[in-house]
């Protein structure tokens, strides 16, 4: 193996292994953050989950119209294409 011996061979030969893992590495962090990703509740969950809480008595009627307003807007957020920015109300201010 005289042919690894020399700084060129090892050169490539450690370029070659720290691509390898990178791809490696590349796979491994795509496939885990999407089951991060499928893990994350929608709004309407999250809607579902306050419903419940509310009928108990948790929270209160204007507690629970808070949060249906503020899921409502990160529905509408979600919705809207990413390429678009939100708009801004001038109405206030």
């Amino acid at each position: 193996m005289e042919i690894l011996e020399t700084p060129a061979a090892r050169a490539v030969l450690g370029i070659t292994v720290l691509a390898i893992l990178t791809t490696i590495a590349y796979f491994v962090v795509t496939n885990y953050r999407d089951r991060i990703d499928q893990d994350i509740p929608s709004p309407e969950e999250h809607l579902d989950n306050f419903q419940e809480i509310h009928s108990q008595g948790d929270i209160s009627d204007k507690e629970f119209r808070t949060i249906e307003t503020v899921l409502e807007q990160l529905e509408h957020q979600q919705s809207q294409p990413n390429d678009q920015p939100p708009t801004e109300d001038k109405s206030e201010g």
